[in-house]
Formats: structure tokens, C-alpha cells, sequence
């Protein structure tokens, strides 16, 4: 049977879910390198704030991963984007329940079509602490490739960790799109869009 989620931008209540999320310390440290102690309510409100309020130009988009019940199980999207040169940052966060099922690997396709298909760009980047494995597994199904590591940039469990920087053009992502689709099979799917948009 296929899962449906469906992937809708973020919303200011979708905060209460990722600061529940937040809470695990250690889990935090693998995913952001700028936060030391876990953040308040309040304070991932306020540090999302202009994230979430767009403008004219955006420079980051968005989307909360929800199940058929409305539930937040994952949010991500692309952040500095940089129209006049074409890039853009690649941000996800799988909660832990709906980690190791391909939920991630879904997401991301549909967050690089988004870069590629709507937006244009030409090349995405992002990173990861070196001892993140399941990240590196995840970045290269979706074909990233390695750019380099800022050593020991990054902080966690009283050691200094590799951050590990990778990109993908454009042309990379068409190449390996139509193999990776395949590969993934139909056991899941994300809509974009809010649930009720996609309801007989």
C-alpha cells in the first residue's frame, strides 16, 4: 500500500512540532551546528520568524511533510536563495519517528525539482557533520557530490567534528532523477500541497 504525505509551506504553528523535535540535544547537534543548547518555544519562533514571512523576493521557501491526518513528520526547504547567481541551501529535517522509511529521499526529489523546475536555479548546496551517515547516504542517492570539508567546524558530544560540504547542478539532478525515481519505487508519495487540496 503507498503512503501519501503531502508538503505544504511552512506555517508559524508548524513550530510547536519542530521545537518538540528539538528537544533531543544530540539529535539537534546532528542536524544544526549553530545552536549549543536546545532553543525555547519562544526563541525558534523568533529565529523563524523572517524565514516564514517571505516579501517580494524570497529568500527561503519552505515546506512542512504532513501525513493524511495533518500530522508534521518532517519540514525542510531551501534557504540564501540567491536568484542572480542561481543557488540556494538545502535544509531538512526528518522527524525520528519517520526516519529510515524513505520519507527523506522522497522530500528531497520533490525539494530539488522545486529548486530546479520552479525556480530555475542552477546549483544547490549543502552540509553535513562528518559522522552523519545516514545525511551522507541521503545527499548522494540524491546526487550530491563532495565539495570539500571545513575542518573540525563543527562542535558536538565535547569534540570537534569535519563539516562536509556538497552541491548539485542543475544537469546532475536530470541525469539522476529519472534512475533515482525508479529506484525508490511507489511505496510513498508526497503531494505538494495541503491535505484538503488534494481531497475528492
Amino acid at each position: 500500500m503507498t503512503a501519501t504525505f503531502f508538503a505544504r509551506p511552512m506555517e508559524p504553528d508548524d513550530l510547536d512540532s519542530l521545537g518538540s523535535w528539538l528537544l533531543d540535544l544530540d539529535d539537534l547537534a546532528l542536524f544544526d551546528r549553530s545552536l549549543t543548547v536546545t532553543p525555547g518555544r519562544t526563541a525558534i519562533r523568533e529565529m523563524w520568524e523572517s524565514e516564514l514571512a517571505g516579501g517580494r523576493t524570497p529568500t527561503a521557501c519552505w515546506f512542512t511533510v504532513v501525513t493524511n491526518e495533518r500530522a508534521p513528520v518532517a519540514v525542510g526547504g531551501l534557504s540564501s536563495v540567491k536568484y542572480a547567481h542561481g543557488d540556494a541551501m538545502l535544509a531538512m529535517f526528518v522527524s525520528k519517528p519517520a526516519r529510515g522509511k524513505g520519507l527523506g529521499l522522497h522530500f528531497g526529489s520533490l525539494l530539488l525539482d522545486i529548486a530546479f523546475d520552479r525556480l530555475r536555479l542552477r546549483r544547490l548546496t549543502t552540509f553535513f557533520r562528518s559522522d552523519n551517515e545516514r545525511t551522507e547516504r541521503l545527499v548522494m542517492h540524491l546526487g550530491f557530490r563532495d565539495e570539500g570539508r571545513m575542518r573540525e567546524a563543527w562542535f558536538a558530544k565535547g569534540r570537534a567534528f569535519d563539516a562536509v560540504v556538497v552541491g548539485v547542478l542543475r544537469d546532475e539532478w536530470y541525469a539522476n532523477r529519472l534512475a533515482l525515481q525508479a529506484k525508490i519505487g511507489c511505496d510513498q508519495r508526497i503531494k505538494l500541497g495541503a491535505v484538503e487540496e488534494h481531497t475528492p
